[in-house]
């Protein structure tokens, strides 16, 4: 039986004034609690997943509508792959995995050895979700011959990922440092996580990093089994999603991310005490049906935890982690992950 998380995650005791604003009367306002954003519609690129859930939730509350701002939601593949609609103005805000906007940002300022010069200048402005137990998950048919993380390396296994330079290395990585395995012993295929259902099922890939709610579906779909669970060790909790734009556009927008802030902080209020709200959120993601779950498929998922507020010795694990695993190649320490966070009332620092 799947383990879920009913109802949990105990909410930092100091949450951001922009919050408390944004959240109280339980949201039912209805009132933007602050000046009127500079812009009305923006568009927001998400990887759809349970990590955006409160995005969801605050789509379809209408939090966002509250605060005078229109949100098309976009699915992508992976967030870096929504850097280029940043630049292109395409979209405004990326909701995605911290690995690849660190990646990015730090390339763009210290040119790391093998990565290609990145023109693009990013801020984070808000920490989306982090990991809990079911979460994200290695999957395997039931009848495959990889019946450990170790016959993964003793065999040579094809494993899907989304996208390279991503969060899935620094998942991996730690899984299989845990276990004393070579990373380089498997070979990883990109693959888009709906793809990678019908591979697995058809025998192109052995095994396939699926986050939920794909884990799931996965699972009733095809039959397919969890191999490792990558909420262990040192990535128990680990901070997964982040929501990042343009410097350049979010301190010319400071109204606009404000108002998008204050709804956000309610859809993750909510998916942090409703567990029916993000099982609909992820139903009826917006532009995303292709991806959805059905109302059995959410019900017996897994969800993360949304924080309220930005914790920068949380968010400072991940780029910890990718130092550790050779992600950030040339330097003598971990990247400071406060260098590219745009501050906000409450923030935890350390």
């Amino acid at each position: 039986m799947r383990l879920f998380r009913k109802l949990g995650y105990v909410a930092l005791a100091v949450v951001p004034a922009i919050a408390i604003v944004g959240c109280s009367s339980g949201g039912s306002a209805g009132v933007p609690t602050g000046p009127p954003p500079e812009v009305s519609t923006i568009t927001v690129d998400a990887v759809p997943t349970a990590d955006e859930a409160g995005l969801y939730i605050a789509q379809d509350n209408g939090y966002f509508k509250q605060q005078g701002l229109t949100v098309n939601i976009r699915s992508i593949q992976g967030g870096e792959l929504g850097m280029a609609d940043l630049q292109d103005g395409k979209a405004q805000l990326i909701a995605g995995n911290y690995v690849s906007f660190i990646l990015a940002q730090i390339a763009r300022k210290y040119g790391l050895p093998g990565t290609k010069p990145s023109p693009i200048d990013m801020r984070i402005i808000a920490d989306g979700s982090q990991m809990q137990p079911g979460n994200q998950a290695l999957y395997v048919m039931p009848n495959s011959k990889f019946k450990t993380v170790g016959d993964l390396t003793k065999y040579h296994a094809t494993v899907a990922i989304n996208t390279v330079d991503n969060i899935g290395q620094v998942l991996l990585g730690s899984l299989f440092a845990e276990y004393g395995l070579n990373l380089r012993q498997i070979h990883q295929q990109v693959e888009n996580f709906p793809l990678m259902i019908g591979l697995l099922a058809a025998g192109r890939i052995d095994a396939a990093w699926l986050p939920e709610p794909f884990g799931t579906i996965a699972e009733e779909n095809i039959g397919a089994v969890p191999l490792a669970d990558f909420d262990q060790g040192s990535l128990a909790n680990f901070p997964i999603g982040a929501y990042v734009g343009l410097k350049s556009w979010v301190d010319g927008n400071p109204n606009t991310v404000a108002a998008f802030l204050r709804a956000l902080q309610e859809g993750q209020q909510v998916a942090d005490t409703n567990r029916a709200a993000v099982e609909a959120g992820l139903v009826n993601k917006n532009n995303t049906q292709q991806y959805a779950p059905t109302p059995l498929q959410a019900a017996t998922m897994t969800i993360d935890s949304y924080p309220l507020v930005m914790d920068i010795p949380v968010m400072q694990r991940v780029s910890n982690a990718m130092f550790e695993f050779g992600l950030e190649s040339g330097f003598k320490q971990p990247y400071q992950i406060s260098k590219m966070i745009q501050p906000e009332p409450g923030m935890v620092s350390g």
